[in-house]
């Protein structure tokens, strides 16, 4: 009998908020309220596919220090598994983490209300658990940072370097011990939330910034693993096919723009020794639009730029137009009939790359040799931007005079 297994990561209630408004219903932002239904999405596949084992890969929230409402909201969902006897497991991620004491992190407090059915990874960790469709081995690793090490006495002469190879040397002798403990005849999940060195990273702007510890792929392939369920990349990906499939859940929801492109779901998994199968499912996430716009030859810009809105918008989605326009244009630019041509989005942003402008480079007469003398090169400036003669004039007298001030002074006569 297989087991049925749900594969979820990387939640991080409380991000993407930007691209959102307030719900005057709930007062929450509509955002969150995408990454709620989300999450919601993925426990009534449970609910109604007879889910064995809820696995989530780790980063439940923003940062380690949830508001209520994030707490609130995802602990509600966890209720619905453990009412249904669902087995849930959650791995400590980056994001969930409080670096500055190793004795306590977001997730804590499921384990000091003892939810049933509910194991949470804070420490690396091999066991069997018991499930109604059968027995599984699970071994599991939070997020491994190099901050423990750099407190110790003994590596405070290591460079960061250093202590990264000494990390992934002490992970992978860590996981082959635990691997020779298996019983070859169960089927085995390892789950972990890093970041691997073949895995293709998405853009993740606002969340997945600075230092990064990344491990060799290699380190769980092994002939007793039957599946390797993995988060902290954002991008949903299989790295190996089987024996074992190594897979990234990715993302549950799109926080930024970088991930545009990307489709955001779980993996449900049909885990069997030596027979695993597993599939992807989308939770049919908001849209994000870019409308890319080039007005600098444009004879009537604004109207250029609602020609563009109207034949690119999706109703209800995060639309950015970005456009590229000359200094001289701008005033043509009515962003309020941007916003109303935007209505039908749940959020528009604006962004304009303003080029400076060319007149110089629009005077034919300032060529390479007017340059070599920088007085004409100066008159011929002047003759285009100050028409009026006299002061034309007082303006080419003021300059001579500073260049024959400049000129003494470099000679020593002054």
């Amino acid at each position: 009998m297989a087991i049925n297994l749900l594969h979820v990561s990387d939640i991080h209630f409380g991000s993407g908020e930007a691209h959102g408004r307030i719900n005057p219903a709930t007062g929450l932002n509509v955002r969150f309220e995408d990454f709620v239904a989300a999450l919601a999405r993925v426990v009534d596949y449970a609910l109604q596919n007879d889910t064995h084992i809820f696995l989530f890969s780790g980063d439940a929230y923003r940062n380690a220090s949830p508001e209520p409402i994030y707490q609130k909201m995802f602990a509600a969902q966890l209720k619905r598994l453990s009412d249904a006897n669902i087995k849930t497991v959650l791995v400590v991620g980056n994001h969930d983490q409080i670096l500055r004491s190793s004795q306590s992190h977001a997730m804590s407090v499921f384990q000091t209300l003892a939810v049933p059915g509910l194991l949470t990874i804070d420490r690396p960790m091999s066991l069997r658990l018991d499930t109604a469709g059968g027995a599984l081995q699970l071994i599991g690793l939070p997020h491994i940072t190099r901050h423990q090490l750099i407190t110790l006495d003994k590596y405070k002469d290591h460079t960061a370097a250093e202590i990264d190879r000494v990390l992934v040397d002490h992970i992978r002798d860590l996981l082959r011990g635990y691997y020779l403990e298996l019983d070859p005849a169960i089927p085995t999940v390892v789950t972990a939330h890093m970041a691997t060195d073949n895995a293709l990273a998405g853009i993740e702007a606002e969340l997945l910034v600075g230092y990064t510890l990344t491990f060799p792929c290699e380190i769980f392939v092994d002939k007793r693993i039957d599946y390797v369920a993995l988060g902290h990349i954002h991008k949903h990906q299989i790295l190996r096919a089987d024996a074992p499939a190594i897979v990234y859940a990715g993302s549950l929801e799109r926080v930024d723009f970088g991930e545009e492109k990307e489709d955001k779901g779980f993996v449900a998994v049909s885990l069997e020794r030596g027979k695993t199968k597993y599939a992807f499912h989308s939770i049919d996430p908001r849209p994000f639009v870019t409308v890319d716009v080039d007005l600098t030859a444009s004879d009537n810009p604004n109207k250029a730029l609602l020609d563009k809105i109207e034949a690119a918008i999706v109703p209800s989605c995060v639309l950015r137009l970005r456009y590229k326009i000359d200094q001289e244009q701008i005033s043509a630019i009515d962003e309020d009939s941007l916003r109303a041509a935007a209505a039908a989005a749940l959020s528009l942003r604006l962004q304009a790359e303003i080029i400076p402008s060319h007149r110089r480079a629009r005077m034919p007469q300032l060529n390479e040799t007017a340059a070599l003398s920088p007085l004409k090169a100066l008159a011929t400036y002047l003759s285009e931007v100050a028409p009026d003669e006299t002061r034309r004039e007082r303006l080419l007298n003021r300059a001579k005079e500073i260049m024959r001030k400049v000129s003494a002074e470099i000679s020593g006569e002054v």
